[in-house]
């Protein structure tokens, strides 16, 4: 079955939505990465998160999601743009055997912080602590208080830590009040997807967005507004990686070429590396230097 985000309303109750099936996307990132089972699983979930909020962007917006935690993990990145482009990574992808749990991974409260921005503006952002030590309900609290937007965020994964890492199923639901909406019928169908009964249905196997749905205890149907198939896509190129290299003192870069014979630029999110030789690398100080002359 191919990845897909759904977004649409409960238009009686005055509420919108997003589900999404990432299990391809998740596992590309997974594979990327060489993540190991317990980093794999914070990737996902960062991964899923960014799927449910791309529904939300618009005119070339992008947002970039920094869950960062005092534990082995350190920082978790993912950031995504409307046509459901994702990325991300672990500052850490080799955890195991050194931590057994996604909580040791953590490591105890932290901070998130998230940014809206445009190719050539800042949109807006905010910081907020985390206080759950869960990657979505850190970001449902952050967009709760920071955003001003009461949000109910789940996302539920069938990822078994037996070696190689395959993603089985990774699904999330994201629900948001619209004017109008009653705060008190709001927050009664927050509590019901916040509800460990919920979570472990979600994550007992794999699920159709339209079943998700059909759970989520509100009394209409749902009113489809689009339709898009996310992707692990990352915008990274030999060219911007060249770019790198000429922001780098000539000095430094003299001292590159003659201890190692090349440079090597490695992207964060998606793994790949660009391999520049003694010849490029010369090239490129030669014109430094003649743009310095």
């Amino acid at each position: 079955m191919s990845d897909v985000l759904l977004r649409g309303t409960y238009p009686d109750h005055s509420i919108r939505f997003a589900v999404c099936r990432s299990t391809a996307l998740c596992g590309e990132g997974i594979v990327r990465h060489k993540s190991d089972w317990v980093s794999g699983w914070l990737l996902s979930e960062a991964l899923v998160c960014a799927v449910l909020l791309s529904a939300e962007l618009k005119d070339q917006e992008k947002y970039t999601l920094r869950w960062m935690y005092p534990g082995p993990v350190g920082a978790i990145l993912a950031d995504m743009t409307e046509h459901g482009e994702v990325r991300g990574f672990t500052q850490r992808v080799t955890l195991l055997p050194d931590v057994a749990t996604l909580g040791e991974a953590i490591g105890g409260n932290g901070r998130i912080s998230v940014v809206t921005s445009k190719p050539s503006q800042l949109l807006r952002t905010g910081i907020t602590e985390t206080v759950f030590q869960h990657l979505p309900r850190d970001l449902a609290y952050f967009l709760s208080l920071s955003f001003q937007v009461e949000t109910a965020l789940a996302v539920g994964l069938v990822l078994p830590p037996d070696p190689p890492v395959r993603v089985h199923s990774a699904i999330g639901v994201l629900l948001q009040p619209l004017p109008g909406c009653d705060p008190l019928d709001f927050e009664r169908v927050r509590q019901s997807v916040e509800d460990p009964a919920f979570q472990e249905w979600l994550a007992s196997g794999p699920r159709l967005p339209e079943e998700v749905l059909a759970r989520i205890e509100i009394d209409e149907p749902a009113e489809l507004i689009g339709e898009l198939e996310p992707f692990y896509a990352c915008r990274c190129s030999r060219e911007k990686a060249d770019n790198i290299l000429r922001m780098i003192d000539p000095v430094e870069l003299q001292e590159m070429l003659e201890a190692d014979g090349q440079a090597e630029i490695n992207c964060h999110f998606c793994a790949d590396s660009y391999v520049f030789s003694a010849a490029e690398l010369q090239q490129i100080l030669r014109q430094s230097h003649a743009g310095n002359a």
